[in-house]
């Protein structure tokens, strides 16, 4: 990520008022959790509404059935007819999106304050009474969405790195192995009655967390939320438990991607633990030392000093099982070899010679700004809502989150490099123009299903 920052000696005390809430919270007879934080500032208001379920929790037959339901959440319901949810929703000045993880599918949208009562209604009867838009016509139709989606994104330059590499690094029977996207087969082979069966599994009140952050009054809000939501009826659990743990896989090995792209990209992972094990805020810590513009580490080395990259960014890309610690590196010229000694020289130098307090005090500004915007922004607040009643079982876990990267220390940096960033633990994938040679040596090709 090719950004300029001023460096920032000191880190701003964690002790924000945007890092507390007063949002109310209750559950439903019916297992449904809500959220409710009061934020006049303007006269909109953002829903949030998630879902513990994601491709993960997919079997055999169904793998791409989590991302289906993105879909099929649009098509009607057993008052809501056709196309009306975006329809109805749009006339009232509001919008909406949605998105599945490995491990969620949320669904989200602003709108006036006026518009709550039309909200409330839109998403109460596609949680309880979704059956009636679950139709053979309507299955058939987003089959064939989902296998244009899939399509059209793996032709785009670049469009097949992701799902490559992640089928890369987690081995076959791990829950993050089978893309998002899902198979070929499985989608074409979804059935109305498999659809329906997933549905009852897993789009059920007790799993599902609303949040509601904007222009009202709580107690207000929480009588109308009652009033849509309390006659959705619940549905029994899956007899099979939700995984909660996983095992952290070796490298997953050397791999090559011809593509129609025109540079030559490096894909570097290593498999890390979920995201709220106690590395992974000094993981994550590391990857803004590495690479947040200039005077980090790699951009530094790959970027303005050497102009060996066209491209740098690391990451850390957190999930509820396991979690992958990334670096990508791209060039116009087969420099892939290179990329890869300069990467491992850094690495090592990250060891050799531990962040400054000047590092970790930028890094640290960095991280509680990039913070407390997200949380001024009512959408974004009411995701992170659901997130802490789901990982804390509460929402005011901002200022505990925050303390996590805050009491993060140089030796902590240090020592998760050595103990998860190790040669043995590598995964790799290099991406080339078609009917191109520079992937690292000894690289297989690998496709997707």
């Amino acid at each position: 990520m090719l950004l300029f920052i001023p460096i920032v000696l000191a880190a701003p005390p964690p002790d924000q008022p945007l890092l507390s809430t007063g949002a109310i919270t209750t559950v439903l007879d019916n297992g449904l959790t809500v959220i409710l934080e009061e934020a006049r500032r303007t006269d909109t208001v953002a829903l949030h509404l998630r879902f513990g379920v994601g491709s993960r929790d997919e079997e055999d037959g169904e793998r791409g059935c989590a991302h289906l339901f993105e879909h099929l959440m649009f098509e009607g319901s057993a008052n809501v007819p056709g196309a009306s949810f975006d329809a109805w929703l749009t006339q009232a000045g509001g919008s909406n999106n949605a998105w599945t993880s490995e491990d969620t599918t949320a669904y989200h949208m602003t709108f006036p304050s006026g518009a709550a009562e039309l909200a409330l209604f839109l998403e109460s009867d596609r949680l309880g009474f979704l059956s009636a838009g679950v139709t053979e016509e309507n299955v058939a139709n987003q089959r064939d969405v989902v296998l244009q989606e899939r399509a059209e994104g793996y032709a785009d330059p670049h469009g097949r790195d992701w799902d490559t590499f992640s089928r890369l690094m987690w081995p076959e029977g791990h829950p993050y192995h089978v893309p998002v996207i899902g198979t070929v087969a499985d989608v074409e082979g979804f059935s109305v009655a498999g659809t329906q069966d997933f549905w009852q599994r897993h789009y059920r009140p007790d799993n599902t967390v609303l949040a509601l952050v904007g222009n009202f009054d709580a107690e207000e809000m929480l009588a109308r939320v009652e009033w849509w939501f309390s006659d959705v009826p619940g549905k029994p659990a899956p007899q099979t438990p939700r995984l909660t743990e996983t095992v952290l896989p070796e490298g997953g090995g050397n791999g090559v991607l011809e593509d129609g792209v025109e540079d030559w990209g490096l894909w570097m992972g290593w498999s890390t633990p979920a995201g709220l094990h106690p590395d992974a805020a000094a993981l994550e810590t590391l990857s803004y030392i590495l690479s947040y513009g200039r005077g980090t580490r790699l951009d530094d080395a790959m970027y303005y000093k050497r102009r060996i990259a066209s491209e740098t960014w690391a990451w850390l890309s957190a999930g509820e099982l396991a979690s992958q610690f990334i670096i990508y590196t791209a060039a116009m010229k087969p420099k892939i070899s290179k990329m890869d000694r300069m990467i491992t020289g850094v690495l090592a130098d990250i060891i050799d010679h531990p962040p400054t307090p000047a590092e970790m005090a930028r890094t640290k500004s960095v991280m509680l700004a990039g913070l407390l915007d997200s949380l001024e922004r009512p959408e974004d607040r009411a995701e992170h809502l659901t997130d802490c009643m789901v990982h804390y079982g509460r929402p005011d876990c901002f200022a505990e989150e925050w303390k996590r990267y805050a009491d993060v220390t140089a030796e902590d940096v240090v020592r998760v490099t050595q103990t998860w960033l190790t040669p043995e633990r590598r995964t790799t994938l290099s991406v080339i123009p078609e009917g191109t040679e520079g992937a690292l040596p000894g690289a297989v090709s690998v496709e997707l299903p």
